[in-house]
């Protein structure tokens, strides 16, 4: 009985040690950029293909995702709004399991700008 209860203490100190890396990289989030064509865009991913390296790289959208913007980079907008094709900007972190995670998208324009803001 002692024998267990001294190997169940460094199990849980792998355990913290594990969850406070975990928590001290969630608050960089958003600190990653990618940018490039929507090859895929559903209720609950993203697939992006960047023309300039060859990668494509998929995040995952949180229920309800609410960070994208309109053309000028400062109006909400819905994601439904993003169709493949379209060229974006995401901002995202890596979470627990190793998935990226979105946190911004914004919708850029041909020239992988984000649209200038046209007046009247």
């Amino acid at each position: 009985m002692i024998h267990s209860r001294f190997r169940l203490v460094p199990a849980l100190a792998l355990l913290i040690a594990f969850a406070a890396t975990g928590f001290a990289s969630a608050a960089k989030a958003g600190t990653q950029v990618f940018q490039g064509i929507v090859r895929h865009i559903s209720s609950n991913n993203i697939k992006v293909y960047d023309n300039a390296s060859g990668k494509t790289q998929a995040f995952v959208l949180v229920p309800r995702f609410g960070n994208v913007f309109k053309a000028d980079g400062r109006t909400p907008s819905d994601l439904h709004h993003i169709a493949a094709g379209d060229y974006v900007k995401v901002y995202y972190d890596q979470k627990f399991l190793g998935a990226f995670h979105a946190d911004r998208i914004l919708i850029l324009n041909n020239a992988n700008m984000v649209k200038s803001r046209t007046h009247g």
